[in-house]
C-alpha cells in the first residue's frame, strides 16, 4: 500500500495527503518498468503543490522532469503520463537528465499538439526547458514543425540571443547573461506580434524582433527535445543535456517566475541545478 501521508509538514500548511496526480505518476512510472523513491515523490508532489498554488497546473498539458531517478520515471511525463521514446541512446544520467549529441539522438514525447492539447491553443502556447549546459548555436533544443506557420520551438542560445517560436515564426530575445543555462520560456497569448514573450529563469527578456508569420492551426507532428520534428523528420540536433521541460496554455508574468521557483527547487533538490 502507497505511503499517503508524511510525518513532518509540507509547504501548504499542515501536513497533508500526497497529491493524488503525484500518486497516479507513480503508478505509471512502476507500470513502466521504473521505481519512485519516498523522496522523490516528496520532491515531485511539492513540486505539483507550488504548480497548482499558482493556477499553472491547470494551463499545462504536461511536464517532463528528465533528471529523474531512473530513465523511466525521467520519461514518464507527469501531468498526461505518456512515456517518450529516448531515441538513439541520448545519454541518461540519474538526477542529472538526458544528454544529446547533437548528431542524431533525441528525446520524442509523443505529444502531438493538435491531437494531445487540452490546454494549449494556437492563440495561446507555452514552451520552455531547462538546459543544463551552455550551448551556443542556431538550432533547438526542443520543438515540432509542421509549416512556418505551426511552429513551436526554443533556442536557448544563439548568436543573435534566444530564438523562440511560439506558433509562429521566431522571434528574437535579448538575454540577461550570455548564457543557455538554466529555464528559457516562450509563448504568446494573443494573435499580434506583441502578444508573444519570452523570459529567461522566470524574468521577461526584451524582444529585438518580432515574429513575421502568426500561426492559426497547432502543430501536428510530435514535440522533440534534443532537435525539433520538422513535418515527421527530426532536424535541427542540439548538443546539450537537458532536465526539464513543459508547454500548455500561456502564462502570466507571476506565473513565469512561480514555475522557474517551483523548478529550481526541483533541481536544487535533487543537484542539478544550474
Amino acid at each position: 500500500m502507497p505511503v499517503t501521508f508524511l510525518n513532518r509538514v509540507r509547504s501548504g500548511g499542515a501536513a497533508r495527503a500526497f497529491d493524488a496526480d503525484v500518486l497516479s505518476w507513480e503508478a505509471a512510472v512502476i507500470a513502466n518498468g521504473g521505481t519512485v523513491s519516498l523522496a522523490r515523490r516528496i520532491i515531485v508532489d511539492q513540486f505539483v503543490f507550488s504548480e497548482k498554488a499558482s493556477n499553472a497546473w491547470s494551463l499545462t498539458d504536461d511536464y517532463h522532469g528528465l533528471w529523474g531517478e531512473n530513465a523511466a520515471q525521467s520519461l514518464t511525463s507527469i501531468k498526461q503520463r505518456r512515456l517518450a521514446t529516448a531515441t538513439n541512446s541520448p545519454t541518461f544520467t540519474a538526477d542529472r537528465g538526458y544528454t544529446c549529441d547533437g548528431v542524431t539522438n533525441y528525446i520524442d514525447t509523443g505529444f502531438v499538439a493538435s491531437t494531445h492539447a487540452i490546454a494549449m491553443t494556437e492563440n495561446s502556447a507555452h514552451l520552455e526547458v531547462y538546459e543544463r549546459t551552455n550551448v551556443s548555436g542556431n538550432n533547438s533544443a526542443a520543438g515540432t514543425l509542421s509549416t512556418s506557420a505551426k511552429y513551436l520551438a526554443i533556442r536557448p542560445r544563439s548568436a543573435g540571443g534566444a530564438f523562440i517560436y511560439s506558433i509562429s515564426t521566431p522571434a528574437t530575445y535579448t538575454l540577461p547573461v550570455a548564457t543557455s543555462l538554466g529555464l528559457t520560456q516562450g509563448g504568446r497569448n494573443g494573435t499580434l506580434v506583441t502578444d508573444v514573450y519570452g523570459a529567461k529563469n522566470g524574468v521577461d527578456m526584451v524582444r529585438t524582433a518580432d515574429p513575421t508569420v502568426m500561426g492559426t492551426l497547432l502543430p501536428d507532428f510530435s514535440l522533440i527535445l534534443g532537435a525539433h520534428n520538422n513535418a515527421g523528420t527530426p532536424a535541427s540536433f542540439r548538443a546539450t543535456s537537458l532536465g526539464f521541460i513543459s508547454y500548455g496554455a500561456a502564462l502570466s508574468g507571476a506565473q513565469r517566475l512561480a514555475r522557474y521557483n517551483a523548478v529550481q527547487a526541483w533541481a536544487t533538490a535533487v543537484g542539478a541545478q544550474v
